[in-house]
């Protein structure tokens, strides 16, 4: 192996450790993302009206 084929190998490495670290960035992303939303859906679950409450007296139901 001569100091070109090292040199290839080390640009090789290097290529795959940033890949490597894209990756783990991008996971990190999607997992903020992933409780963004996760959030996002209980938040709207808590505004919509729930259909177990009694009726207002004027028969309209309750919000």
């Amino acid at each position: 192996m001569n100091d070109e084929d090292l040199a290839a190998i080390n640009r090789l490495i290097a290529a795959l450790q940033t890949q490597t670290d894209g990756q783990v960035a991008l996971n990190a992303a999607l997992r903020l993302l992933a409780q963004s939303n996760q959030a996002l859906v209980d938040l709207i679950k808590s505004r919509e009206p729930d259909p177990n409450a009694p009726p207002y007296l004027d028969g309209k139901p309750a919000p």
